[in-house]
């Protein structure tokens, strides 16, 4: 291996072999990836290179040739396409499709996915996986920067660099001496192979991997998507290891009110500790979510809206959200404190318009009901409380009601606003229902546009 004791450097504009390097894509452990053109068939593609500080250990190359050996040998539409494998002065590189779109790394935030998106999302990866295991592959690091989603919603599965070879498959690549069916990442928790946060417990305790390995994995990337958070994820790798052995997720309910039941139970399945106890096939798993995608329109009629999952967020974020229903909160907090100050005026102005005290009374008396309301309200959007969708969806009668009444403060203008006051009357009645709209949309995953708010805080 003399030839691998210096890496290239490989150069934007630099040709290797037929292939022109145009750009750098991004890199991570196992492999830095380019934009390059093939000048021979005039096409687009990926190329990932070892990276230079790795070039010389023997271990990661043969992972990057198994890379390459196992995603060669698999032809699905959700599994990245894999044309050659190459070598330039020492350095080994795939030839790869070149995707566009973004890994699901970037869409999973802090808030739920639309439901039937991340469904559609969960049976293409499944699919994907249920084909690599038919060839005797198991991946091993299913996780969402594996997971590319194009800009019409087709799903890549990425980097088999960890897969492990259960039976042999037909290659003229040599994998050499070194070759073995396992490979181990150094971690502050040990020698693992794959990501921890996404490992299942049979991975981190050294036990025998099977296709159901897989299935826990892609089972916790629909937790996450489905409540915007990895259940598992600690302080550090030890606590994290230390959850996944020990603590059971917690029902995607409580942190996605609005999340089926049906899709609990599946995410449930997926997560057993024991791997006897999860689905025995990707494909049970595919037809279970075929089912649930099924149930969630009864119509038979896709909507096109709803299943956007990573369409174009809206402009708004999950912060800015936020910050506007507090202050709409603080802005009803002070109005029901200056009529309460101000009571005796109140009442004289009711008296003195309509001869009767009642507009008067009413809207003290949504002052004084609503004042607590507001603070709670605003009390749990600036401790930013995960469940306050579905308590919100508990108290909105209450606010509607305290809202419609309180609509008529402009009636006490009326020698001030005139021809205004309807219209002042009709804005103060709609701001509950834009309440109501915004703080699902950040709370939980009600569907259509409103749920891709962006989940910044």
């Amino acid at each position: 291996m003399a030839r691998q004791e210096q890496a290239p450097l490989i150069m934007v504009g630099q040709t290797i072999s037929h292939f022109r390097i145009l750009e750098r894509l991004g890199g991570g452990g196992m492999g830095v990836v380019y934009k390059a053109e093939d000048t021979r068939l005039g096409r687009s593609v990926a190329l990932k290179f070892l990276p230079e500080e790795l070039s010389r250990d023997h271990q990661a190359v043969d992972r990057f040739r198994r890379e390459a050996r196992a995603a060669s040998a698999l032809n699905h539409p959700h599994i990245c396409t894999i044309y050659d494998i190459n070598e330039h002065e020492g350095v080994f590189f795939i030839v790869m499709e070149l995707l566009e779109g973004q890994t699901l790394k970037y869409y999973i935030g802090k808030k739920p996915f639309n439901t039937a998106w991340l469904v559609d999302v969960g049976t293409q990866i499944a699919d994907a996986l249920d084909a690599a295991h038919a060839k005797g592959i198991v991946h091993r690091d299913i996780k969402p920067a594996n997971l590319f989603v194009t800009p019409r919603d087709q799903v890549k599965v990425l980097d088999f660099g960890l897969a492990k070879l259960l039976r042999p498959l037909a290659s003229r690549v040599s994998i050499g001496a070194a070759g073995a069916d396992t490979a181990t990442l150094s971690t502050e928790a040990g020698l693992l192979v794959g990501t921890v946060g996404y490992m299942a417990p049979e991975q981190l305790e050294g036990e025998p991997v099977d296709p159901r390995t897989d299935l826990y994995a892609l089972g916790l990337v629909m937790y996450e998507m489905a409540t915007g958070r990895n259940p598992f994820l600690g302080q550090s790798p030890s606590s994290t290891i230390a959850n996944i052995l020990k603590e059971e997720a917690p029902p995607v309910e409580q942190h996605n009110p609005v999340a089926p039941s049906e899709l609990g139970r599946i995410l449930r399945k997926c997560l057993r500790k024991h791997i006897d106890e999860r689905y025995v096939s990707a494909r049970d798993l595919a037809l279970d979510l075929a089912a649930l995608r099924r149930g969630l329109e009864p119509s038979g009629r896709s909507s096109a809206l709803a299943a956007a999952g990573p369409a174009p967020p809206l402009s708004i974020t999950r912060g800015a959200v936020r910050a506007l229903l507090m202050f709409i909160q603080f802005s009803y907090l002070a109005m029901y404190a200056l009529a309460l100050y101000k009571f005796h005026d109140v009442l004289r102005v009711s008296h003195q318009l309509y001869g009767s005290l009642m507009l008067g009374g009413a809207l003290l008396a949504a002052g004084v009901l609503g004042a607590p309301v507001r603070l709670y309200q605003f009390t749990a959007l600036a401790f930013d409380y995960p469940d306050f969708g579905r308590k919100y969806r508990w108290l909105f009668p209450a606010v509607l009601l305290l809202d419609g009444v309180w609509a008529a403060t402009p009636l006490l203008f009326l020698g001030q606003l005139h021809g205004l006051v309807l219209l002042c009357a009709a804005a103060l009645g709609y701001l509950p229902f834009s309440q109501r709209t915004l703080l699902y949309a950040a709370y939980s995953n009600t569907g259509g546009r409103s749920s891709a708010i962006h989940a910044k805080t």
